[in-house]
């Protein structure tokens, strides 16, 4: 399950960063843009996101990291 949880999220910041460049002509700046225009949501107390902005029409390097100790 949390495999599936994990791809989950990896394809929904991956459509949101689509998504962003199709409408605006350029990838967002930061994950926060994409949570406040995009609506991206995710437990962050779950997992970690890593996200690398490269330039403007450059797709952002995106980790995502399971955080441990918790069910």
């Amino acid at each position: 399950m949390e495999k599936n949880e994990m791809e989950t999220l990896q394809s929904a910041v991956t459509r949101d960063i689509t998504r962003c460049y199709a409408q605006e002509g350029t990838y967002p700046e930061s994950l926060t843009y994409l949570k406040k225009h995009y609506g991206l949501t995710y437990d962050s107390s779950k997992y970690f996101v890593d996200y690398q902005p490269l330039g403007a029409n450059i797709m952002p390097d995106v980790t995502i990291i399971r955080k441990g100790g918790g069910n």
